[in-house]
C-alpha cells in the first residue's frame, strides 16, 4: 500500500482501491506459490492499514469471484493460526461488493 500521511480518509480509500483493481487485473488466476506469495504479501498490507478501515469484506469477495483457483490455493496454504486465517472466512454477495467498492471512490 502506498499511502502517506498526508493524504486524508477518503483519499486512502481511492488509493487502496485503485491498488486492488491494479493487482487483481495483473494477478493470474493459478496456484503458482509466486502468486500465491503476491497475494498474501497485498493481504498482509491490507491488514496492516492504520488511517482507514479497508473494505476487506468486498476485496476477499471479489477476489473469490475473480480469481477462484488463486483465491483457493491460498486459502489451502494460510494456516489457521495466522492473521489472514479470519479473511478467508468472511462472504458476501458479489454484485453488493462491487457496488460497495464504487461507492467507496464517489
Amino acid at each position: 500500500m502506498k499511502t502517506t500521511s498526508m493524504e486524508g480518509p477518503h483519499e486512502v480509500k481511492h488509493i487502496i482501491i485503485r491498488e486492488f483493481y491494479s493487482m487483481i487485473e495483473h494477478l493470474p488466476d493459478n496456484d503458482q506459490t509466486a502468486t500465491i506469495q503476491k497475494l498474501v504479501r497485498y493481504l498482509q498490507g491490507l491488514l496492516r492499514i492504520k488511517q482507514v478501515i479497508p473494505p476487506v469484506v468486498e476485496i476477499m469477495t471479489l477476489i473469490k469471484k475473480a480469481k477462484p483457483t488463486l483465491y483457493s490455493a491460498t486459502r489451502r496454504t494460510v494456516a489457521a493460526t495466522s492473521n489472514l486465517h479470519m479473511l478467508f472466512q468472511v462472504d458476501m454477495d458479489p454484485v453488493l461488493a462491487e457496488q460497495r467498492m464504487r461507492d467507496f471512490i464517489k
